[in-house]
């Protein structure tokens, strides 16, 4: 496997929303969309609604404490996109293989997301001012 095979599609994209249930009824109304379920991250701290579009998947963010990241987020640039997620197949491949290009990395190692997933951050200022995720799935 040559190492660009390693990103295998889009995750999914994610907005941060002070208010989450607005913008799913109006992707459900004005697109056609789907609510998939929600989970709750980071002991509580984060709510996160799926929202499916056809094969593209939005996370809705919404901050339950005003310590959590996308809280702050928020606070500094107010509501939008908050990050795109990249499917992987080796994260830990992966992760060095960013770093050794000089990438600046939010997570040295990955950590739990949603769905069973390991994801890991990497910094918007090595890409453009876009802040991605590494998403792997759960081994089946």
């Amino acid at each position: 496997m040559n190492d660009a095979s390693n990103i295998t599609g889009l995750a999914h994209i994610a907005i941060a929303l002070r208010d989450a249930e607005p913008v799913v009824r109006t992707l459900v109304d004005s697109l056609g969309a789907t609510r998939g379920g929600e989970e709750l991250l980071d002991g509580g701290a984060l709510r996160v609604v799926f929202v499916h579009l056809g094969p593209v998947t939005v996370e809705l963010l919404e901050p339950r404490s005003a310590e959590h990241t996308v809280a702050k987020f928020l606070e500094a640039r107010g509501p939008g996109l908050h990050h795109v997620s990249l499917e992987v197949r080796d994260l830990p491949a992966q992760l060095a293989r960013a770093k050794a290009a000089g990438v600046r990395l939010i997570d040295d190692t990955p950590r739990p997301g949603a769905h069973g997933t390991q994801v890991a951050f990497l910094h918007p200022k090595s890409l453009g001012g876009v802040l991605v995720e590494l998403c792997q799935a759960k081994k089946r």
